[in-house]
């Protein structure tokens, strides 16, 4: 009987304890600050030193590897970041400009909360005009300023006053000195600039810690970066080093840890890739596509492109095929391994074939953008990252068939769907799998390679897609196609994982900057981020 009265005691103990730290956690007043800068680069904060940065992240979830949209301007930015949707739909593609916007129909984060809560009081303290004009432009408190300078001193000054909700601020100077002399951590200046950004962070994070009444809110602070650069300081707009971008939400709620795609579980309308690994029971894993009556039979002209990433292989899988890869002289085609590169074989009906090898090493780890052009009487061509890896004249006529004589295109496996060369599948991962029945030129395939949601995009040959597989799914069996053609692939196999490309973007920002104000995201309005908010009372306890 003691130790009933004893253990109901320290349950009842704990009950209280929770529920009062439930409260204190509720009652305290929601504020945020959120800093948006213009191009710092992904490994910019890890090289300069930024101990106000640093200590957000220690408070944060965070990553340095965030995805900042394309294209990467400022403008589509600064967009992405404040409406909570991508370029495709709040209409922003155009460098310094916020021309053909939908905003409208996409309003910022600045507009649902006044028209949520219209007695929270918010400013926004800009470098770029338009963003207080076309965006935020129900805060009510508005500036624009020449200098990071003056827009800091005027952030300071408003994060110090005492009915301050929210406070938005764009801070610059990165971007015009990478513009400059380079996006790139060799120029003192550029990295400079970094620390002064740091000391900007400083100065707001220790006014707000110094209010009277800051025992009683609840602040979260959110550090973004909108865009990154080239080495060359010219904007691109497309490359890895204008796209991934720091992305930093530091606050009491939110999980205190760097997010890693790989540990994070697939999420809906986000991004997401499929792995396909090896089965140690040694049973298949690979994506089917029916071909049997469409287009992707037999093609005498394609374009065939994909973000790939190799894992642990042998021998010379399928990467991508419809043929019998038993032997290279019968008809279709195949992408395979080829060391520790990559190549394609294809064949006709008459068992004339062509291997044509890239020459360019894919198993190093990374990712890689892999396309190959067809044009059965003319050329074929290869590319690798945007660039052309290898080429072969063609001498096929124009009555030869290039159709294999299966039903199926096969991701990670050959059409026969039993290759046994480096079995019992390539192993590695796929995103953005897009096959065109015509010839893209280069040029195109570099502008867009990295672009997602083609088929709402202004891409000039969407007529001409066929198959397009974004991996997006999250569950089953079905791997949808967004070509518009119906060519849906089905998973066969269960040694697969589904997780983000990336693990945060800019459009995560504004659904958690609505969450910790406590306003719900609606369903109707379309938005794409994600909700990083943990439940702080139950992480008191340990769940097994």
């Amino acid at each position: 009987m003691k130790c009933f009265f004893k253990y109901s005691w320290l349950m009842l103990t704990a009950m209280l304890m929770a529920s009062q730290y439930s409260l204190a956690q509720t009652t305290k007043t929601k504020k945020i600050l959120v800093i948006g800068v213009d191009g710092i680069i992904n490994t910019a904060i890890d090289y300069a030193a930024t101990p106000a940065i640093d200590k957000l992240t220690a408070d944060a979830s965070y990553s340095m590897n965030g995805y900042g949209g394309v294209p990467a301007y400022a403008s589509s930015g600064w967009a992405s970041l404040l409406t909570g949707v991508s370029s495709d739909k709040h209409g922003v593609s155009v460098n310094q400009s916020f021309s053909g916007n939908r905003f409208s129909q996409y309003p910022s984060v600045v507009s649902r909360i006044k028209s949520g809560v219209a007695s929270i009081v918010v400013a926004s303290v800009v470098r770029t005009a338009e963003i207080n004009t076309l965006l935020n432009q129900s805060a009510d408190h508005k500036f624009q300023y020449g200098s990071d300078d003056e827009v800091y001193t005027k952030s300071l000054e408003l994060v110090k006053q005492a009915d301050m909700g929210a406070v938005f601020v764009q801070f610059s100077s990165p971007s015009e000195v990478g513009q400059s002399v380079g996006f790139q951590l060799r120029q003192a200046r550029y990295v400079l600039a970094i620390q002064k950004i740091d000391e900007y962070v400083a100065g707001l994070h220790a006014a707000i810690e110094a209010r009277s009444t800051y025992a009683s809110e609840d602040w979260n602070i959110f550090l973004v970066s909108t865009h990154g650069g080239t080495e060359s300081g010219q904007p691109q707009s497309t490359s890895p080093e204008e796209i991934n971008v720091p992305i930093i939400l530091s606050g009491a709620e939110l999980d205190n840890k760097e997010l890693v795609g790989s540990a994070m579980a697939a999420k809906e309308n986000a991004d997401n890739i499929l792995t396909l690994n090896k089965a140690a029971s040694g049973d298949r894993t690979y994506v089917r596509v029916p071909i049997k009556g469409t287009p992707l039979r037999g093609m005498d002209k394609f374009t065939i492109e994909f973000w790939v990433k190799a894992g642990s292989n042998e021998s010379d899988p399928s990467i991508i095929g419809d043929k019998d890869w038993d032997s290279g002289g019968r008809p279709g085609f195949t992408i395979c391994r080829s060391g520790t590169s990559w190549k394609i074989n294809f064949a006709n009906d008459k068992e004339g074939r062509y291997d044509i090898n890239a020459g360019k090493v894919l198993e190093d780890g990374n990712w890689h953008h892999l396309a190959v052009t067809f044009d059965k009487t003319k050329i074929c061509m290869l590319y690798q990252d945007g660039e052309k890896v290898a080429e072969s004249a063609l001498a096929y006529k124009a009555e030869d068939s290039m159709a294999s004589p299966f039903d199926f295109l096969c991701l990670a496996q050959d059409g026969t769907q039993t290759y046994s060369g480096g079995a019992p599948n390539w192993a590695g991962s796929f995103n953005e799998v897009r096959i065109w029945t015509e010839v893209l030129p280069a040029a195109t395939i570099r502008e867009y390679m990295y672009l997602r949601n083609i088929e709402s995009s202004n891409h000039p040959n969407k007529t001409a897609l066929n198959l397009y597989l974004k991996m997006d799914d999250v569950r089953g069996s079905v791997v949808r196609d967004y070509s518009g053609k119906g060519n849906n692939g089905e998973l066969i196999g269960l040694a697969n994982e589904r997780h983000p490309y990336y693990p945060i973007g800019l459009t995560d920002v504004a659904v958690n900057i609505l969450s910790h104000m406590g306003m719900r995201p609606d369903g109707s309005w379309g938005l794409e981020g994600t909700i990083l908010k943990s439940n702080v009372p139950f992480r008191l306890f340990k769940v097994n």
